[in-house]
């Protein structure tokens, strides 16, 4: 209770301050917040027109709050957590309002989608190499199976890159910073020439760890990543535009270091340390670990009679190595993983309207992808303790996606278009194949399988605009997660595969701006039935690389959002944003061979994983304009409630995840005038309360094992323009 009233407390204090500072506002009526577009629903309109729960961030905000990578969106969206995998920081978990999947492997689904300019993005692996040049990034609660398809059960995430240019530009950034940051971002705009314009942007940065290897090797976390993106735009003709994109990242370094945090059986363990260690060594030394992503997208854009005709086909590959080791100095278990994948796909958009009465967009879909996944382990033996291996396995997997959806709005005259009445579905077919060799626990040492299945997903909206500054909705959506294989499977849990889950959403929502538009709110309700839950089920933690993915039953979740942005006064912002979810399970049938409970509903000793009950983002930004230049300075600040990485497991206080705070600031100078042209210089500062949190912790069976959240960082960036 005393937790709640320090949510409410915080969220009072913001409203407070925003009602207090009503008369200023209103003595300057110049002032507004400024317009806010996205593409949420394939065609560009306001963010307070389009009737889903969702947040965007701008170029600029993303600037502001250091994002270059999916990653570093953790925190920044209340009801949206998003954590590295623990064998893999370059993987990420992502969880919308309790929907997700804690796991990260080449035969099984995300339950977020999420698209880089309109590309599905298949697998996780990859998800936090830095993309060189972000326009925008919409983050979408809730299921979006009608225009966004299979696998988001949870959401969508849109990364949208920045277009070429008409006129010239070029920008170079340089920054510096904690633990030898450094990070070069160069982007050239080439301007028109003719009918063809390009945009070249290359980006390089790296870091120490901040965990000192006393060992052989590099620091743990220790990390150097380069980008590049090249965009191509070729004006055809005045109805006809063709975008070619070109975009390459990689990452280079050892993982982070596990730590030991807690004994389990005394005299079986390592030492333990439940602080954050700012120093810590692998058995053997670090290994390197890499990650390559690379995709190509050419996108054909053809105005019509009927509509924008769309053609977006998209071709990306990733590979990754990588090594990590639990032992936190200690002969440990140690995992080697090599990972393959590649896909392909084909869509075909048509966004129209007919008159003010219609608006409509309709779409064909094609996705294929294969994927090759090698992993050996070891664990140390006694009584020499030598590394012996534990697992040998290669997994090889196809698959395959087709889709129809339809969506169609209509607007009657009769209520003087106020009133929007939109109706979609999807039909998705997937068919998806695997081999798993394992030449340790597989008793014939191969299993291989292939099944088909299909879904169709109705969504019903119904919004309607009560004045031009104020809009309420009402929605019932659905959205489906193709089954599959799992290959980190026992021999018994391979075959059959796991079935397809499915989420259906009711949600009433508001959209408002106030005070001429000087203060904007905007507020979700949520009920979500979960039915068929993937999950997966570690069976020995002494073996924590087996795992059997069930459909365990049901789930029901209920939960808000509320997004409040305000011009408390001249040139000062306040941003409020908060999610609350309550996640619980109905059923959860236990399914583990030989388990006391097999067979039974164990849901009252189960959680829903990666589902905080209270998160929250707090932010002032101020601007003027000084002799020097223009002052901007910004200060956030986000809360995570407690959370636990696993559903269910016989050592659950191993999966734990305390609550914390995180406090960022940045303050720039910018437009100072050097010659023709511009420059920018700023400091920045993450985690400024020098916060000590676990990102990940894991149950080792004899003890518990975490890693540690970075610790206070500041850094300075110097921008030139011209």
């Amino acid at each position: 209770m005393k937790l709640f009233r320090r949510h409410i407390l915080a969220t009072a204090v913001g409203a407070a301050t925003v009602l207090t500072s009503t008369s200023a506002i209103a003595q300057d009526r110049s002032l507004a917040l400024e317009e806010v577009l996205v593409t949420a629903e394939k065609r560009e309109q306001s963010l307070q027109d389009t009737p889903i729960s969702l947040v965007a961030f701008s170029s600029e905000r993303l600037e502001r709050f250091g994002v270059t990578d999916l990653g570093d969106v953790d925190g920044l969206a209340p009801n949206v957590t998003i954590t590295p995998f623990p064998n893999s920081r370059s993987s990420l978990v992502v969880f919308m309002r309790g929907v997700g999947n804690n796991d990260s492997q080449s035969t099984q689904d995300p339950a977020v989608g999420v698209y880089i300019d309109g590309v599905y993005v298949a697998r996780s692996i990859g998800l936090t190499s830095d993309v060189a040049d972000l326009e925008r990034i919409e983050v979408l609660r809730g299921p979006q199976g009608t225009l966004y398809g299979r696998n988001t059960t949870g959401g969508a995430i849109n990364l949208i890159t920045a277009k070429p240019a008409e006129d010239f530009a070029f920008r170079q950034t340089l920054s510096t910073g904690s633990r030898d940051h450094y990070r070069s971002l160069t982007q050239v705009d080439s301007g028109k020439m003719g009918p063809v314009a390009a945009k070249l942007s290359y980006l390089v940065s790296g870091h120490d760890g901040w965990v000192e290897n006393t060992g052989s090797g590099e620091n743990f976390g220790e990390e150097e990543k380069e980008a590049a993106r090249l965009a191509l735009r070729w004006d055809v003709s005045d109805r006809l535009t063709v975008d070619y994109a070109y975009d390459f990242s990689e990452i280079d370094g050892p993982q982070h270091y596990y730590q030991p945090t807690v004994t389990v059986v005394p005299g079986q363990a390592p030492p333990t340390q439940e602080k954050r260690s700012g120093k810590g060594a692998w058995s053997g030394g670090t290994e390197p670990s890499d990650t390559e992503v690379s995709g190509h997208t050419l996108i054909a854009t053809l105005d019509t009679s009927v509509g924008v005709l769309k053609s977006i086909t998209a071709y990306r590959d990733l590979d990754e190595s990588i090594v990590q080791d639990y032992g936190g100095g200690a002969p440990g278990f140690r995992v080697n993983v090599t990972v393959e994948q590649e896909q392909f796909s084909q869509e075909f958009q048509l966004v129209g309207e007919h008159g003010p009465e219609w608006r409509y967009v309709a779409g064909l879909y094609y996705f294929e992808e294969e994927g090759l996944e090698e992993e050996f382990d070891t664990v140390p033996l006694p009584p020499t303790f030598t590394p012996a291996p534990v697992e040998d396995r290669v997994i090889d997997s196809e698959a395959k996606a087709y889709a129809l959806y339809g969506q169609a709005t209509w607007s009657p005259a009769a209520l003087e278009h106020k009133l929007d009445v939109t109706l979609g579905g999807r039909y998705t077919v997937d068919d998806r194949s695997a081999t798993k060799n394992s030449t340790i626990y597989f008793t014939n040492g191969k299993q291989s399988g292939s099944k088909e299945w299909s879904n169709f997903n109705p969504s019903l909206t119904v919004d309607y605009d009560w004045n031009e500054d104020l809009s309420t909705y009402a929605k019932v959506v659905s959205a489906y997660k193709a089954g599959g294989y799992n290959v980190r499977s026992t021999e018994a849990g391979f075959q059959p595969p796991f079935d397809e889950e499915q989420l259906i959403s009711y949600e009433a929502g508001l959209k408002s701006t106030w005070l001429d538009n000087r203060l904007s709110f905007n507020a979700a309700v949520f009920r979500a039935e979960y039915e068929d839950m993937q999950l997966q089920q570690i069976t020995n933690n002494a073996t924590i690389f087996l795992t059997d993915v069930y459909n365990v039953g049901e789930a029901e979740i209920d939960g808000l959002e509320m997004d409040l942005m305000a011009v408390l006064l001249p040139g000062l912002t306040l941003q409020l944003s908060y999610g609350y979810t309550d996640a619980d399970f109905v059923e959860y049938i236990d399914q583990r061979n030989g388990s006391p409970t097999q067979g039974d509903n164990i849901a009252g000793r189960a959680v829903m994983p990666y589902a905080p009950e209270h998160s929250y983002t707090v932010g002032l930004d101020y601007q003027a304009q000084t002799p020097l230049g223009a002052l901007k300075a910004s200060v956030d600040y986000s809360w995570r409630d407690e959370r636990y990485g696993t559903a269910f497991n016989d050592d659950l206080d191993g999966f734990f995840l305390d609550d914390y705070g995180l406090v960022n600031a940045r303050v720039s100078l910018s437009e100072i005038p050097v010659g023709d042209s511009q420059l920018e210089v700023a400091v920045w500062g993450r985690n400024l309360s020098d916060e000590e949190y676990k990102v990940h912790s894991i149950s080792l069976g004899t003890y518990h094992a975490a890693y540690f959240g970075e610790p206070e960082t500041v850094g300075l960036d110097v921008t030139l323009r011209f």
